[in-house]
């Protein structure tokens, strides 16, 4: 991991990631993985971007400190946990083909809803209520984190739909990014994935992170609420069709 077009790719994952994290709640950061894979391996990919992650998470954490919303964290946090779980002891009968699919579906079908309608909260969510949007959407985030790095979707259908606050918005997902990448952790470390290589090369890009953390408060503290939201809807759109079109450009590479 010590060619130059590596360590320029990896510099820019780290920004994007600090960005993404502070200013766009992990939106961007399904990016992150495809944009490795370009110069590493798949598992090296894989290994690689959970240090960076949990570089951003510290950023985020601290410039969000306790901005948090304390009952969206206790409405998602079981359900996140749940998938995680599942996703676990279901690893091997998971197609992660068809989740991400499932996931870009969802993404898109509530972007465009969203886009189209640019409804109040108590319209988006006339059709399930606030309890089993939660439970459905963190669950789906943990199951998706756990395999493919993409639990940003899922959450961002859920508080797309609720309309939160910027800053709420981005510190209660922070948190539970945090908490998730903490469990990935342990299981990414006992399997052998992640190696000391790995976090050493992480910490390396500290600084660039701190970077992007600094333009993604500027640019989350810019934007007004709505157009924020608007921004925000555009984004699961748009990361929707990338989960559609990645896959299946792969797995048509792959016959």
């Amino acid at each position: 991991m010590t060619e130059p077009l590596q360590l320029v790719v990896i510099a820019l994952v780290v920004l994007l990631s600090g960005i993404s994290k502070s200013g766009f709640a992990g939106a961007l950061g399904a990016f992150s993985v495809p944009l490795l894979l370009m110069v590493l391996e798949p598992k090296d990919a894989v290994a690689l971007m959970l240090p960076i992650l949990i570089v951003a998470d510290v950023f985020s954490l601290k410039s969000y400190w306790k901005q948090w919303n304390v009952d969206e964290l206790k409405r998602l946090l079981p359900g996140t946990l749940l998938g995680i779980a599942l996703a676990t002891i279901f690893l091997q009968e998971v197609s992660e083909f068809w989740l991400t699919i499932v996931i870009a579906l969802m993404s898109i079908g509530f972007a465009l809803k969203s886009i189209a309608a640019n409804k109040q909260p108590e319209q988006s969510l006339r059709f399930f209520s606030q309890r089993v949007l939660a439970i459905s959407t963190s669950t789906m985030a943990g199951i998706s984190t756990t395999l493919i790095h993409a639990g940003g979707p899922p959450l961002m259908i859920y508080f797309n739909a609720l309309r939160v606050a910027p800053a709420a918005y981005i510190a209660t997902v922070a948190v539970l990014f945090a908490l998730m990448n903490a469990v990935k952790l342990v299981t990414f470390t006992a399997s052998g994935l992640l190696q000391l290589e790995h976090f050493l090369l992480a910490v390396c890009f500290t600084p660039i992170a701190l970077i992007g953390n600094r333009l993604g408060v500027i640019l989350a503290k810019t934007l007004p609420r709505q157009q924020f939201l608007s921004l925000m809807n555009w984004l699961l759109l748009i990361l929707g069709l990338a989960l559609v079109i990645i896959p299946i450009r792969l797995y048509i590479c792959s016959i």
